[in-house]
């Protein structure tokens, strides 16, 4: 049997996973293929719906093809904004869930648990 765990700190430990991932696509000036794999694990790893999942690889992908292609330095800028958005967006929604799990219920009276 596995020993329970705080949600908390997976949640923290992923936080600073995508905060460290979206700190390297805001510098990115060029595509490294050891860096896109690992930023590709690191998605994988996270375990997030496949919606999010599919949504950040493409916006991923998107961004490195235009640094490859040598791309308009405006459409490399949109795409590198659109990356950076898709993931302040899961981080945002790790965020939420994060303090819904462990901000205390409120009850009867306003009292934690209920209690009047």
């Amino acid at each position: 049997m596995l020993p329970a765990t705080n949600d908390a700190k997976p949640a923290a430990d992923r936080l600073a996973t995508l905060d460290a991932l979206r700190r390297r696509v805001a510098n990115q000036s060029s595509a490294d293929a050891r860096e896109g794999v690992e930023a590709r694990r690191i998605l994988f790893s996270l375990g997030m719906p496949t919606a999010n999942l599919r949504a950040a690889l493409d916006a991923l992908d998107n961004f490195e093809r235009a640094i490859v292609e040598h791309d308009d330095r405006l459409i490399l800028e949109a795409r590198r904004l659109r990356c950076l958005a898709v993931l302040d967006g899961i981080i945002g929604g790790i965020n939420r869930r994060a303090v819904r799990t462990t901000s205390p219920r409120k009850g009867l009276g306003g009292l934690p648990s209920g209690i009047a």
